[in-house]
Formats: C-alpha cells, sequence, structure tokens
C-alpha cells in the first residue's frame, strides 16, 4: 500500500500562540489612564443583532429539531482543534462622552496569521494594504503602535478631548 502521509516531523516544535487580545486589552486600559479618564477605549468581539427572519428562522429549526453529529466513542470529550483557524472579528473602538471612533477590525485567532482591517483614512495615511496580515505578537504591536501614533487618531483624541 501506498504511503499519503509524506515526512511527518514528530521533533518537538515550538508554537508560538498570539496575544493579541491580551495585547489589545492592555492598550484599552492604558488609554484611559493616560487621558485621566476623559477617553476611553474598548476592545471587543463584534457582534450584530439578528433580524426577525433570522429569529423566526431559528425557532422553526428548533421545532423541526437539530442534526447532532453522531461521534465515535474514542472521539467523544476530544475537543475540536479546527476552532484554532477559526476567526472571530473584534473592534478596538475609542470614545468619550460624545463621540466613537472605530480604529479597527482584528480578525482572530489562537494561531498565526492574524488578520487587521484598519479604518480607511489611517490606512492611507499609513499606506497600509486592506486586510494587514501578523505573523507574531511583535508585528502586531509595531503595527498598533504606528496606527495609535497616526495623524488621524492623534487628531481624533484631541478633539475628543477638547469636547470633554
Amino acid at each position: 500500500m501506498t504511503d499519503l502521509w509524506g515526512n511527518i516531523q514528530l521533533e518537538e516544535e515550538k508554537f508560538s500562540d498570539s496575544k493579541a487580545i491580551e495585547i489589545l486589552r492592555e492598550q484599552a486600559r492604558l488609554l484611559d489612564k493616560k487621558t485621566n479618564g476623559m477617553i476611553k477605549a474598548t476592545f471587543s468581539k463584534v457582534e450584530y443583532k439578528k433580524s426577525t427572519s433570522e429569529v423566526i428562522g431559528q425557532t422553526l429549526l428548533s421545532f423541526a429539531g437539530t442534526k447532532e453529529e453522531i461521534v465515535e466513542s474514542e472521539l467523544e470529550g476530544k475537543e475540536d482543534l479546527n476552532r484554532i483557524y477559526t476567526y472571530t472579528k473584534y473592534k478596538f473602538e475609542i470614545f468619550n462622552d460624545t463621540y466613537r471612533f472605530r480604529v479597527f477590525i482584528l480578525e482572530y485567532r489562537p494561531v498565526f496569521p492574524i488578520e487587521i482591517e484598519v479604518d480607511e483614512g489611517i490606512r492611507d495615511e499609513l499606506k497600509l494594504s486592506t486586510i494587514e496580515k501578523i505573523n507574531s505578537d511583535d508585528e502586531l504591536k509595531e503595527l498598533v503602535s504606528s496606527i495609535f501614533s497616526s495623524n488621524k487618531v492623534q487628531m481624533i483624541i484631541k478633539r475628543m478631548y477638547a469636547h470633554k
């Protein structure tokens, strides 16, 4: 029989999981401190309201019964590793009592690469791609530092501070 597995490398390899969530939550807290609470930031999952048709559709599905996969006994209780390859959207926004501004959306997963979509004005100023691929925590820190230092973000922070 032909072996279709190729050359599997079983030596231990160091995997670097993304620390993006921790890094960006820390940055959100820092803005509050730097501005004495006048301007805040939030880093959270992007969530959408469900339309009436989606609610009705889900209700009908629940009455019809949902299909649950039957898992072999040797697979029961095992975590599905596909979750580390599935992206979750997060948003980074700055705000005060009057205004809010979405700086970027992060397409996050525990393994690299992760992706970031920056506000169009900042993207143009920094000459970034529509979607920036990030391959390490250091790359994330470098990119976010340039975003926060951009003229547009600095101007928005000044405007928010002036309208406290």
